[in-house]
């Protein structure tokens, strides 16, 4: 049988794989024991011993933060997957001048957009798919699609400023929550957490 057929069938056997999973009884007690032995010492050394919090101390691992909180609680939502903010609740009433014309080549050159293939159609300027309105003492523009978070729009807080230079998603989020587009710098959850005493 061919080595590539073997990695795609399924049923084909694969001995170093079966010969990993197949431990025997002795084996698999080492193993857990392993894990719940040292469950244990954490657990036994967080009460008296070298783990176990100094009375003094506030704020979690790093220690308190240098300004008190203000907050007890923070309700964060961030929902990957809505519809743009072009659509929702940053008015562009120029767009509607501007629709289904080409994408002007000076925000295009250089960038390649996930989105966008070679027709040409993919490259034109869009108008909201919903009419929007202003709502509330604050007069924020809230599209159609909104009406129930138009009606509440006075007690939201709505951030414009945002900037990227990122055209794809995953960088941009990764940007928006933690300041940078490579993953693995701590998040706005981490501060806040850290913020309120984690």
């Amino acid at each position: 049988m061919d080595q590539a057929w073997r990695i795609l069938d399924p049923t084909a056997p694969k001995p170093v794989l079966d010969r990993q999973l197949a431990i025997n009884r002795r084996q698999f007690f080492s193993r857990g024991a392993t894990g719940i032995g040292t469950a244990a010492l954490a657990w036994l050394l967080g009460q008296d011993g070298l783990l176990a919090a100094s009375e003094d101390k506030q704020g979690g691992i790093l220690g308190a933060s240098h300004l008190p909180a203000k907050a007890k609680r923070v309700i964060y939502l961030f929902q990957n997957g809505a519809p743009t903010h072009i659509d929702l609740f940053d008015y562009k009433p120029r767009l509607h001048k501007l629709h289904g014309t080409p994408v002007p080549e000076k925000y295009l050159a250089g960038k390649r957009f996930s989105t966008m293939t070679g027709n040409p159609s993919g490259k034109l300027m869009l108008e909201p798919v919903e009419p929007f309105s202003q709502h509330g003492k604050s007069g924020a523009w809230v599209s159609k699609f909104m009406p129930h978070t138009a009606k509440i729009v006075d007690d939201l807080c709505f951030i414009k400023s945002m900037h990227t230079e990122a055209v794809n998603h995953a960088p941009a989020i990764s940007f928006l929550l933690s300041g940078s587009e490579m993953p693995g710098r701590p998040t706005i959850g981490a501060w806040l957490n850290y913020g309120l005493g984690s």
